[in-house]
């Protein structure tokens, strides 16, 4: 997935300034910054959720598989579906654990009977990692797990429709440590599968799971490269000061 001199403005004001970055297929990228700097907004075009603010108008191009994603023949539930999404504060539906995950292959038409469903809710929550501790309760309410679980119950029905790219927007802003060590590991695992963008606030955490990293400051792209260049050498003084807690 690739963005190219990628424009975000809200009304008149413009929030990212010509942005181009190349995501790569199966590592994680993250993106890191202070608050307000872009990356949420950068995340937010690569499944057009910024279609849904009003006033907002993105500009350049941004490309999944060569396709333009913002061409207006595109379908933009299909894209949805084949890039997924988890957000900051974990959102199930108020539906059961099985139905949370049955959505998505459900409304995209992708499985034909129920033992199809079966088996794709049982495989993404085992690959979210949820499965043993929720096999008893499926028809129990989503909402009634803990952060954690919620969190990884979301993951599990994003993966429930194979997409091929998986954004995270803060992902484990809203959990405890040890809930954020199990997301964690569960990203390494997942990437194995898909192309994962996260947007995250520590930076240990983004040294910890991420093998691509790009620094945002001030709606503008200030450097990007392997993860571990970033931390140790970076290129520019901004990521240096950032990295160092000069400036954030």
């Amino acid at each position: 997935m690739k963005g190219d001199t990628v424009k975000v403005f809200y009304g008149a004001k413009e929030a990212l300034h010509g942005v181009s970055l190349e995501i790569e297929r199966n590592r994680v990228t993250s993106l890191i910054g202070p608050s307000g700097c872009g990356k949420s907004t950068f995340l937010r075009c690569l499944n057009r959720m910024n279609d849904t603010i009003e006033g907002c108008r993105v500009e350049g191009r941004i490309t999944l598989d060569d396709d333009d994603i913002y061409d207006p023949s595109l379908d933009v539930v299909e894209l949805r579906a084949r890039v997924g999404m988890v957000f900051q504060k974990p959102n199930p539906f108020p539906k059961s654990i099985y139905e949370n995950v049955a959505y998505g292959p459900k409304i995209h038409g992708m499985v034909h009977s129920k033992s199809e469903l079966d088996e794709v809710v049982v495989s993404s929550l085992r690959r979210a990692g949820l499965f043993e501790e929720v096999k008893d309760r499926l028809n129990e309410p989503g909402t009634g797990l803990s952060g954690g679980q919620q969190q990884r119950l979301c993951i599990a029905r994003a993966i429930a429709t194979q997409p091929e790219v998986l954004l995270m927007d803060e992902p484990c802003s809203a959990l405890d440590p040890i809930a954020t060590a199990v997301i964690e590991e569960l990203i390494d695992e997942l990437r194995e599968n898909f192309t994962i963008v996260i947007v995250t606030h520590s930076m240990q955490q983004a040294a910890r799971v991420s093998q691509k990293t790009a620094f945002f400051h001030l709606g503008n792209l200030i450097e990007e490269g392997p993860t571990e260049q970033i931390f140790t050498n970076p290129v520019n003084k901004q990521t240096q000061d950032y990295i160092m807690g000069r400036i954030g």
